[in-house]
């Protein structure tokens, strides 16, 4: 682990993909699947792990506006959703991630999801995670103009819970986790066991960086 001394932080704010489920490699596939399908071409795996983070809606533009092929946008994102829950097996959960959100919401921290996942997505995935009763405040893709990068998902965030950037932690695994925690002036524990690489990560100087979630403990300050 790689950071500041411990710093007391009162409220915790997670990303989804990659931080507390590794999807990284079902996502590459879908999106693979999809482009391919439609479009009848694809881009690199590495470059498709590049924008991991960003909505769903974006990713499929990443090849240029479907229409311009006669293919919907719509009709891409449903066979994105309709592959990657047909290998939802495939996910998996990244227990300790898991465990530490549990416990910095029972020691009495307001806690909440900031994600480029859309509803449809969430309501997907969150009954997998077991997180429910353990989350006060969801953000998604669509309760926002500006998606990460941008900082308004986690301005949306500390507004919902009441809560002061100053004293609160984004825990993340992007690039566009790490810059939108920036603009908001929360602090960022940046987690390399998602879709990002550690030298990805380390550029964007992030407060905390993280190479195992058993490490979360000490951050979190929790047991």
């Amino acid at each position: 682990m790689t950071g500041d001394a411990r710093r007391a932080f009162d409220c915790l704010l997670w990303d989804i993909d990659g931080t507390l489920i590794d999807t990284t490699t079902l996502i590459v596939e879908a999106l693979d699947h999809t482009y391919r399908t439609f479009l009848s071409r694809t881009l690199p795996p590495d470059e498709i792990r590049a924008i991991i983070g960003t909505p769903l809606v974006q990713q499929i533009y990443a090849l240029g506006d479907p229409r311009s092929f006669g293919v919907s946008p719509e009709a891409m994102m449903e066979e994105f959703i309709r592959y990657y829950e047909a290998h939802k097996s495939r996910e998996r959960i990244i227990d300790t991630a898991v465990s530490m959100l549990i416990a910095g919401k029972r020691s009495g921290r307001p806690t909440g999801l900031v994600t480029s996942k859309n509803r449809e997505e969430i309501a997907n995935t969150l009954p997998r995670l077991g997180i429910v009763p353990y989350v006060d405040c969801i953000v998604s893709a669509d309760d926002v103009q500006r998606p990460k990068p941008d900082p308004e998902g986690l301005l949306l965030a500390l507004k919902r819970l009441s809560a002061s950037p100053e004293t609160t932690l984004y825990i993340g695994d992007t690039v566009h986790d790490m810059r939108a925690g920036k603009s908001a002036r929360v602090a960022r524990c940046a987690v390399t066991w998602g879709a990002a690489t550690r030298a990805q990560l380390e550029a964007e100087r992030p407060e905390y960086l993280l190479e195992d979630p058993s490490e979360l403990a000490a951050v979190l300050d929790v047991d």
